[in-house]
């Protein structure tokens, strides 16, 4: 018998190919994408506000706007819950604006409010996070559509080989034995009686030829 069938394994390398390739596309969008940072907007004086304030809200949780010159108005807006207690966080904020902007709480106004930002990416990817990405995005969508379009294996199907032919065989005819005839017994016979008794087997043959002539 002789079987014909597919392996299965090219099948499951493509598949497991997939899988790696997606999940290293997942991590490495998450790894991008988080990593991204937006940077602060405004004057110089106000990025550099917001670079140290970060250490304190975090990095991202902070926006500083400053307006006036004389009497100055600083508002601080940080991202988080509304309504939690900013005593402690405001004590601190007040001693870095004194200390870099020579803020004066007698004259000058310190405005700090918080609630939660809107989330988004803010910055911009570079040229080479962007070809790793679309490289394996790419190679995700090659993977599935070779996955989807590979033929399934067919079913394994036996064929029975033709058993070999046997020359017919030719029967021969058995022989019989030819039926004994009357006329050899008879010479049988009379040969045995010639032999055991000679004088009467000559009298009579010539009886016989005797009564032929008449």
């Amino acid at each position: 018998m002789s079987a014909k069938t597919q392996s299965p394994y090219p099948r499951l390398i493509a598949l497991a190919a997939l899988i790696l390739a997606a999940g290293l596309l997942s991590f490495r969008a998450y790894d991008v994408f988080g990593a991204v940072k937006s940077d602060p907007v405004g004057s110089a004086l106000e990025r550099e506000l917001t670079y140290l304030l970060e250490p304190i809200t975090g990095a991202e949780k902070v926006r500083v706007s400053v307006t006036g010159r004389v009497d100055r108005t600083v508002l601080v807006m940080i991202d988080g819950e509304m309504g939690s207690d900013l005593r402690a966080p405001r004590t601190q904020i007040e001693s870095i604006l004194i200390a870099s902007l020579g803020f004066d709480p007698a004259s000058d106004t310190l405005t700090l409010t918080q609630f939660p930002f809107a989330r988004g990416v803010g910055g911009s990817l570079t040229a080479l996070e962007i070809a790793e990405l679309t490289g394996l995005g790419l190679l995700c969508a090659m993977l599935f559509a070779s996955l989807v379009g590979a033929p399934s294996a067919p079913a394994r199907t036996e064929t029975t080989e033709p058993a070999p032919r046997r020359a017919p065989s030719v029967v021969q005819p058995a022989r019989l034995p030819a039926p004994p005839t009357s006329m050899d017994a008879d010479l049988n016979d009379a040969a045995k009686l010639a032999e055991s008794n000679p004088n009467e087997t000559a009298s009579l043959v010539r009886d016989w030829l005797s009564y032929a002539e008449e």
